[in-house]
């Protein structure tokens, strides 16, 4: 059994969900999600490409049991703590009817039972047939318990994200290096998964993210063919990760001396993610770094060029993202507190001007204030 933590962090935090469900009344949930079910049990795969379920107790001490296929048994002997487990064998039993069957096994026929809403793994036809199997209990929404247990990182966790942090600064260099006329995106791209693997990185829940020239103002567009030019800007976007867990870094580029336009708005964006960083102090509601970039960017005309929130909550994850449900924005009604880990990425796009500057990292928030897990310089990179 290979567990990044000891086996008594993974009952704390059975016992802390338990809790959590108690709180909303919940008899037993089942998640699907696999970041919350490595989270919970160190299980960890990609099988959850199939139909899966943890079905959870709310009552203290009694152990959860999980769902999957028969291919996924040797890995789940290999990474989890689970005692209880079924295996479902694809060509001879139907996904859904497996988890059907073991809830009636194990009595979450009745009551108030969780089901996930908001969950990408669990699809509507599954949750439909499960919740017609069981016309007796009443299913509530439970997509934001296991989250909003994860929400402040333990010691540990924080560790494994600063390892992840170093790891990405590492590919960042190896990036800025590789970077010349000449070069294509997809080249680049693939420097920098050979270098997060180089330094011990895990697959990333989204792979490396290059674009240069006009294709720079294409904020979430993955690496082309396209070779890059003298004066091209280049926006790099990579994941370290360790144990699962990431620490998300974006840097941008440019082949040689950059028009006086893009110094300036690289400049202008420096300053207002530094005022981001900031302002994400104990205490302070999670939309204050939103409001400080807003503050800096706004006289610079340069508000409208915000292509997406300044930041959320990050931690495990899996593919297809690596986000966690807290989110910098007005309404959410978090504030940071010591723990907490989140990216800070007031991004632009100009695709009017043909460029685009990415600028991002994972920062934790500590009792003096705002950390970047970051070395590297905030400034545009000239190479």
């Amino acid at each position: 059994m290979h567990l990044p933590f000891p086996l008594t962090t993974y009952r704390a935090r059975l016992a802390d969900v338990q809790r959590r469900m108690r709180d909303q009344q919940l008899d037993a949930m089942l998640i699907s999600i696999p970041d919350a079910i490595f989270w919970l049990t160190g299980v960890d795969s990609v099988g959850y490409l199939w139909p899966q379920a943890l079905i959870i107790p709310a009552r203290e001490g009694e152990q959860p049991v999980y769902v999957t296929r028969t291919t996924e048994e040797p890995g789940v002997d290999a990474c989890s703590w689970l005692e209880e487990r079924y295996f479902y064998d694809i060509a001879e039993e139907d996904p859904v009817d497996a988890i059907i069957d073991t809830m009636r096994r194990y009595s979450v026929d009745a009551g108030r039972v969780g089901i996930e809403d908001d969950a990408f793994t669990m699809l509507p036809s599954t949750a439909r047939r499960i919740r017609e199997a069981f016309p007796a209990v009443e299913f509530t929404d439970c997509s934001y318990i296991v989250p909003a247990a994860r929400l402040i990182k333990t010691d540990g966790e924080l560790a494994y994200q600063r390892q992840a942090a170093e790891i990405a600064d590492y590919a960042m260099e190896k990036v800025f290096e590789a970077i010349r006329p000449g070069v294509s995106e997809v080249l680049l791209a693939g420097i920098a998964a050979a270098a997060l693997g180089e330094a011990g990185g895990e697959h990333a829940a989204i792979p490396p993210m290059v674009v240069s020239g006009e294709r720079s103002a294409l904020v979430h567009c993955m690496a082309s063919r396209r070779t890059l030019s003298r004066g091209d800007v280049v926006c790099i976007e990579l994941a370290g990760v360790v144990h699962r867990y990431h620490a998300v870094f974006m840097r941008t580029a440019v082949i040689g001396e950059p028009s006086r336009r893009v110094a300036d708005v690289s400049n202008t964006l420096v300053a207002a993610h530094r005022a981001a960083i900031e302002a994400a102090a104990p205490g302070n509601p999670v939309h204050l770094p939103e409001d400080a970039a807003t503050a800096i960017l706004g006289p610079a005309d340069l508000v409208k060029n915000r292509c997406h929130r300044i930041g959320y909550s990050l931690g495990v994850a899996y593919p297809p993202g690596w986000l966690e449900p807290m989110m910098m924005v007005k309404g959410d009604p978090h504030v940071f507190a010591p723990g907490m880990s989140f990216t800070v990425e007031p991004n632009l796009h100009l695709p009017e001007e043909g460029f685009g500057i990415k600028l991002g990292e994972t920062v934790e928030c500590t009792p003096e204030g705002a950390r970047t897990m970051s070395r590297l310089p905030h400034e545009l990179r000239v190479v």
